[in-house]
């Protein structure tokens, strides 16, 4: 008798998650990031810091199921971050950006609440410096990311997303052909709220 209360307890579970994830319904949400990073030099006992970094990104996000467990989308990434430069130098490197990314992606879910994410994104990014003696720079931006991440449900609808992933990431200066790529592993946590009929 235990272990047919179990299995149907189970069941219930089991088709309440999958019900989560139909045909029509649609996602909104997205995630935030803040960071400050510091660079520093050590020799011996001394410690001179060089610059920080202040970061903030949002990214905002839609998606509809097309069909049951697959939803396309797309998500906005807008981001500001500042360096300031905190050597002992006279040359000033103090720096703001700017940066605005569009984002596709599609994600299929597994009726246990784990999906499967793949993200391609474009955009622009402005420095400007702080000084005379550099020019600001604009640069073309684009990444993608493949990432898996699993739905934790606080409510019939309201949702939080831990993913982890593989990201790639190029810049490219307009007025030169030289990139900049960045690559590595990146954990999230988004938010997510789940319209329409279950």
């Amino acid at each position: 008798m235990k272990k047919i209360t179990f299995f149907a307890i189970a069941m219930l579970a089991f088709t309440g998650v999958f019900a989560q994830f139909n045909q029509g319904r649609m996602l909104v949400g997205g995630s935030a990031e803040f960071s400050t990073d510091t660079d520093k030099d050590k020799d011996g006992g001394t410690t001179v810091t060089n610059y920080t970094v202040t970061s903030l990104s949002i990214s905002p996000s839609f998606g509809y199921f097309v069909i049951d467990n697959l939803a396309v989308g797309a998500s906005l990434g807008l981001g500001v971050s500042k360096l300031n430069d905190r050597s002992d130098n006279n040359f000033d490197y103090d720096y703001s950006s700017n940066s605005i990314q569009f984002a596709p992606f599609v994600r299929y879910y597994l009726p246990v609440g784990v999906f499967f994410q793949g993200k391609f994104g474009f955009g622009k990014q402005k420095t400007n410096y702080e000084s005379d003696n550099i020019p600001d720079n604009k640069y073309n931006t684009s990444g993608l990311s493949l990432s898996t991440g699993y739905v934790i449900f606080l409510t019939d609808n309201v949702a939080i997303e831990p993913e982890l992933g593989y990201q790639v990431k190029k810049s490219k200066e307009t007025d030169s052909s030289e990139k900049d790529i960045n690559s590595g592993i990146f954990l999230r946590i988004g938010f997510q709220i789940y319209l329409g009929n279950k």
